[in-house]
């Protein structure tokens, strides 16, 4: 398997035209490659409070809330210029006073922890930039509720997408930050989180895991 290269460059997109470039791309694509994260999602049956984390200028925040509209939403993310374009997005789709938009890192213990405990935190597309994978699933499923539900769903690093040339800059750099089912199952058993699944939908991943011994997971 090709060796991970993480990300060199700074991980926060800034700029109001950028930040703007990025939600019309999503509103563009996101029905194409979040199709299979939604349905995971949905899957798990659940309701009453969300952590997003990774939450970018608001698309799939905006679709969560659509499809949860008894749910509440905390949605945490490193770009205050991203938050900018999210919470205008929010408020143009009639969605805002059930988002609440945190501006911070996944490894932040303290951030997330003073958010208090959720039903489900999940995440897309954003795993491959932690710095700190153990600290950052360690925050996650302590946030968690009994019997509540870690969603990550983000590229997999696989040697087909990885080597093709014809890949745009950006997509194939995040190829190759990304994880493997291995390194995966690795962290959580540091963290000594059993009850998990990893699985592949190539070129995607997704990570499962419950709060809760004896509790089925839907992928």
């Amino acid at each position: 398997m090709p060796r991970r290269i993480p990300h060199t460059e700074t991980e926060v997109i800034t700029g109001k035209e950028t930040t703007e470039e990025y939600l019309e791309m999503q509103k563009r694509i996101g029905r194409f490659y979040l199709k299979r994260f939604l349905r995971i999602l949905a899957d798990q049956g659940k309701s009453g409070r969300f952590l997003e984390i990774g939450s970018g200028p608001g698309y799939q925040t905006a679709k969560v809330a659509e499809k949860y509209p008894k749910t509440e939403i905390v949605a945490v993310e490193p770009s205050a210029d991203m938050i900018t374009i999210a919470k205008s997005y929010l408020e143009q789709k009639g969605l805002s006073d059930r988002v609440r938009f945190v501006e911070g890192l996944v490894e932040d213990e303290a951030l997330i922890k003073d958010l208090g405990r959720f039903d489900l935190i999940y995440s897309s597309f954003s795993l491959h930039h932690w710095k700190n994978l153990v600290k950052a699933f360690q925050n996650l499923y302590q946030a968690l509720k009994e019997d509540g539900v870690l969603l990550i769903y983000d590229l997999e690093r696989h040697w087909l997408t990885y080597y093709l040339p014809f890949i745009r800059r950006g997509i194939v750099e995040s190829v190759r930050a990304s994880y493997i089912p291995e390194e995966i199952s690795s962290i959580m058993a540091k963290l000594n989180i059993q009850n998990y699944q990893v699985q592949r939908h190539f070129p995607y991943l997704s990570i499962l895991a419950r709060k809760g011994a004896g509790s089925n997971l839907s992928s």
